[in-house]
C-alpha cells in the first residue's frame, strides 16, 4: 500500500524551538513497521519550513496515496491544523483513508469522530503494531473490529472503539523509519 506519513505544521501556539527542528519521533517509529511490512511509505514534515497546507496537501495527494496518516505528539495545540489538512484532503481525494493518532485523538477519540467524517480511523495509544495491524486488515478486506487500538465509526455512523492495544513492552522490537527523514 501506498502510505503517507503527515506531521503537521505548529499552526495552532508558539511551540516552535528557535533554531532548532525536532523530528516526528512518533511517525518515524510507526514508519519502520509500515515499510518492514512492505508498504511504500513516505514521511512529510510539514513543521520544517514551515510548510503551507496548501502546500502540504498538494505533495501528500501527489503521491496518489492509499492512506494518510496525520499525527503529532504535542497533539491538541496541533488538533485544528489536522483536522484542516484532513478536511483538505477529503475536499480533493475522498476516497483515500485517513488515520489520525497521537495523545489528542487517543482521549477525545468519540468527540472527534462524532464531530467530523474526515478522519475514517483514530489510532489509539503507542501505533507501531496497531497502524501497521490497520492498514493491513483494510488491505485484505477484514474487518476492522478486530484490530485493537483503533477508533472508527459503525455502519450506524456511531463512533466505537476496539479493546486497548497492548503496549509495547520492548521498544527494541520496533524498528525506527530514520530513512524517512
Amino acid at each position: 500500500m501506498n502510505i503517507v506519513l503527515i506531521n503537521p505544521p505548529h499552526t495552532a501556539i508558539g511551540s516552535r524551538v528557535p533554531d532548532d527542528h525536532l523530528p516526528p519521533l512518533g511517525l518515524l517509529a510507526i514508519g519502520g513497521p509500515l515499510i518492514d511490512s512492505g508498504h511504500q511509505v513516505r514521511l512529510i514534515d510539514a513543521e520544517f519550513g514551515p510548510m503551507p497546507l496548501t502546500a502540504l496537501v498538494e505533495e501528500a495527494l501527489g503521491d496518489d496515496p492509499d492512506f494518510i496518516l496525520i499525527g503529532h505528539s504535542g497533539s491538541t495545540s496541533a488538533h485544528p491544523t489536522a483536522l484542516k489538512i484532513a478536511e483538505m484532503i477529503k475536499a480533493r481525494a475522498p476516497s483515500v483513508i485517513v488515520i489520525y493518532g497521537g495523545v489528542f485523538p487517543t482521549y477525545h477519540w468519540r468527540d472527534v469522530l462524532a464531530a467530523t467524517d474526515v478522519f475514517d480511523f483514530i489510532v489509539r495509544g503507542e501505533g507501531e503494531a496497531t497502524a501497521t495491524a490497520l492498514v493491513e486488515t483494510i488491505e485484505m478486506r477484514q474487518p476492522v473490529a478486530s484490530v485493537a487500538g483503533i477508533a472508527y465509526r459503525d455502519d450506524f455512523r456511531r463512533p466505537v472503539a476496539t479493546q486497548a492495544a497492548m503496549t509495547v513492552a520492548d521498544l527494541d522490537a520496533w524498528r525506527v523509519g530514520w530513512e524517512l527523514i
